[in-house]
């Protein structure tokens, strides 16, 4: 299943891991001792300035801010890279894969360093390996699960609108000329005193000319999900395929239609048009 970009597309989406995860780990491991885990080596070897009591509590909180570390820095990666990993489903549950594994590389070292050497490193990771698995696989399953239904909910509402949702065009004199499904346009290009519409139908790309200008169009095409571009183009987010830069560093946003047509876009749009993405 390909990750839903309202997953990967906004940094407040991987708040949810990096503060839930490590406060259940917290409160889980603190307060119901799970796994008879009060007398495992986590209690049996204390930091040096973790008195008799604290111990456990001690390396509890270290493990837990191991898993907080490791978090911030590997989901604010995922959220720069988030366009890459969106096109395949199966790179965003490699990576938290990848981002488990860190986890219990660097609990396994912590156990192995408070232990002295005691258990070695190669039977900490299986012990980390376990123990962290056991914990972990609650909140990761229900925040994950919960995004998704979450974003597929919001799918499904966007595919219900786009069924009733119509941009209405009136040209200069107020007259209304064209009506279409906001979910068919894929770009609006001004041309001097006109605006060309860019639309699919069936598989086909056509167009209409209108005799209006940018500005009287820009609330209406605003209020239906089409995004300002470049000075000269309104686009569809929906309809993109991909951004590009040229050898002159130019971006090019290209559109879903069999040519895959370039539209310019400028710096000035550029956040706002990658921020859809």
């Amino acid at each position: 299943m390909k990750p839903n970009n309202r997953l990967l597309g906004k940094y407040s989406s991987q708040l949810w891991y990096i503060v839930l995860i490590p406060l259940f780990f917290l409160v889980f491991v603190i307060g119901y001792k799970p796994f008879n885990i009060e007398n495992s080596v986590l209690c049996s070897y204390p930091a040096v300035w973790a008195g008799e009591n604290g111990r456990y509590q001690f390396n509890i909180v270290m493990i837990m801010c191991i898993i907080l570390m490791v978090l911030v820095l590997s989901r604010t990666l995922l959220y720069l890279l988030r366009r890459s990993l969106s096109k395949d489903g199966g790179n965003y549950f490699i990576w938290i894969s990848g981002e488990f594994l860190a986890m219990t590389l660097f609990t396994a070292l912590y156990v192995t360093l408070i232990t002295k050497g005691a258990m070695t490193y190669f039977n900490a990771l299986l012990y980390s390996f376990i123990f962290l698995l056991a914990v972990l696989i609650f909140p990761y399953a229900l925040i994950t699960l919960s995004q998704l239904l979450k974003s597929a909910g919001t799918s499904k509402a966007a595919i219900v609108d786009d069924t009733s949702s119509r941009v209405r065009f009136y040209d200069d004199k107020h007259t209304l000329k064209f009506v279409i499904a906001a979910s068919a346009i894929l770009y609006i290009e001004a041309q001097e005193n006109y605006v060309r519409i860019y639309y699919m139908d069936a598989d086909q790309v056509k167009s209409y000319q209108l005799r209006a200008t940018m500005k009287k169009l820009e609330e209406s095409l605003t209020s239906n999900d089409l995004i300002r571009c470049h000075r000269s183009y309104f686009i569809n987010p929906s309809h993109i395929h991909a951004l590009r830069k040229d050898k002159d560093n130019y971006i090019y946003a290209e559109i879903d239609d069999l040519a895959h047509t370039a539209i310019p876009i400028s710096k000035k749009y550029y956040e706002v048009v990658s921020e859809q993405l």
